[in-house]
């Protein structure tokens, strides 16, 4: 079984999208499609810009301006209720992270590598943040969790086998944070659980004969959060993209 001939890596986030979507994996890796950032992702992306200003410069005014500018270039100046909303939530979580105690920052976004057992090509990643305790991987998010999600865990597991330094989860909402560590026994659960959707996904793509074809294979989840709202439908070559309504 080989993954080359489609893909040149692996990634925690594609194996969480073939996990939970495989139809928007297709769409989105083998049909190399990419939507347009949206609102809720380009909240996390401002927050993640706003914590990084924040412990460069300790000045809590200049970061959540760095967070608001980000923001507005990945909307490209669109507006809806929606952005509005999401736009809203950026101060009051810049300013919990800022209220919080940070070891020193040695690097962010640090790219990683790792080979899962028996996958042919690497599992590549990037730590949001490299302190000098440990790595962490930011979440934003409307409702704190109380544990770590699975597909979460499953980042933070890839980037302590492949840097062999403890890791952890940062949830932030507008109102409170919660940090998980991803212990040993974490990460290894995490790590059987990429290596088996890395081998079911290699076996698939073993047996197609081209992007159409798999195509008109692969469930489509319209529920789940990652789904574009532009889905490929059809069984032969010259998909059309078809909003789901």
């Amino acid at each position: 079984m080989s993954l080359k001939r489609y893909v040149p890596h692996v990634s925690p986030s594609s194996l969480n999208l073939w996990i939970a979507n495989p139809r928007q994996w297709g769409w989105r890796y083998l049909l190399k499609q990419r939507e347009p950032t949206g609102p809720a992702m380009a909240r996390g992306t401002a927050v993640e810009v706003g914590l990084k200003a924040w412990l460069h410069f300790e000045d809590i005014e200049l970061a959540i301006r760095f967070a608001y500018a980000n923001f507005d270039a990945n909307v490209q100046g669109e507006i809806s209720d929606e952005i509005d909303a999401e736009r809203k939530l950026i101060e009051p979580m810049v300013r919990q992270l800022a209220g919080l105690k940070w070891p020193r920052l040695n690097a962010t976004q640090i790219k990683i590598e790792h080979w899962l057992d028996g996958i042919d090509v690497p599992c590549i990643g990037y730590v949001d943040f490299a302190f000098e305790d440990g790595d962490l991987d930011l979440k934003t998010t409307k409702a704190c969790p109380s544990a770590p999600k699975g597909p979460h865990v499953r980042q933070v597991a890839l980037y302590r086998a492949a840097r062999k330094k403890p890791g952890g989860l940062l949830y932030v909402t507008g109102k409170k944070v919660a940090r998980f560590a991803v212990d040993d026994d974490m990460m290894n659960s995490a790590l059987a659980d990429m290596t088996q959707a890395a081998k079911s996904l290699s076996r698939f793509l073993s047996k197609i004969d081209n992007p159409d074809d798999a195509m008109a294979c692969l469930p489509n989840n319209p529920d789940d959060f990652r789904t574009s709202p532009f889905v490929p439908r059809g069984t032969s070559s010259g998909f059309e993209a078809t909003e789901i309504q």
